[in-house]
């Protein structure tokens, strides 16, 4: 199943609502697959009350009774079982999270894996603006941006071994930014080894013995 930035387009129009409310955390966690798919993708949002109040307002003018309601509405009925969105209230603060699972992303969306020469590449450029980057921000502009600050968690299939990730531990890397580049300039890029049957993690000898046992148990049934 392939996926377009049709889910996005939600997170598209609230970073508007981000820049007003003037202070939002997002958390993005990726896994990719060996496969080239991504098994789970979840954006968390941590805004004010005021922001999710605009967001509210958005999606009633809509015509959606919730914010739910519009973000879901941007899937087809057949996708929307992989898809998850939730509302956690906590004091002042309000953290919206969408979940997508088990899809290929498509030359239309943000992320991009491509796969070859035993490597599999992962690009996101969800959040680059290069327009916006190439400006130079008023002072204005540097306060709204000021409380703005993407967190970016990435699982690959195999160890990463080229990345412009801030920090990078075996098959996970992580990008922390902040201010207008967390949402102008903040390119995600990784590349990691492409696993073979006998290097999946977790897998290896132990792994390789219990599915040999399994398929012979299989075959046996079947004289």
């Amino acid at each position: 199943m392939t996926v377009s930035n049709r889910e996005l387009a939600g997170l598209a129009g609230l970073a508007l609502l981000l820049v007003l409310a003037g202070c939002a955390q997002v958390t993005v966690h990726s896994e990719v697959t060996a496969d080239g798919e991504v098994s789970e993708l979840t954006y968390q949002i941590n805004m004010s009350r005021t922001a999710y109040g605009y967001l509210e307002e958005s999606a009633e003018e809509d015509g959606y009774d919730n914010v739910t309601e519009s973000m879901l509405a941007e899937f087809d009925e057949s996708e929307r079982q992989d898809v998850e969105v939730s509302e956690a209230y906590r004091g002042d603060r309000v953290t919206l999270t969408m979940t997508r699972r088990n899809f290929v992303p498509d030359g239309d969306s943000g992320i991009e894996i491509t796969s070859e020469d035993g490597k599999i590449v992962y690009e996101d450029t969800t959040f680059v603006n290069e327009t916006a980057a190439a400006e130079e921000e008023t002072d204005f502009e540097k306060s709204l941006s000021s409380g703005l600050a993407v967190d970016y968690y990435l699982t690959m299939p195999g160890k990463i071994t080229d990345s412009n990730a801030d920090s990078v531990d075996g098959n996970t890397a992580e990008w922390h930014e902040s201010g207008s580049d967390a949402f102008d300039d903040n390119r995600i890029y990784a590349v990691s080894d492409k696993p073979t049957f006998g290097s999946v993690p977790g897998f290896g000898v132990v792994g390789a013995v219990g599915a040999l046992l399994v398929l012979t148990v299989f075959l046996a049934r079947r004289r």
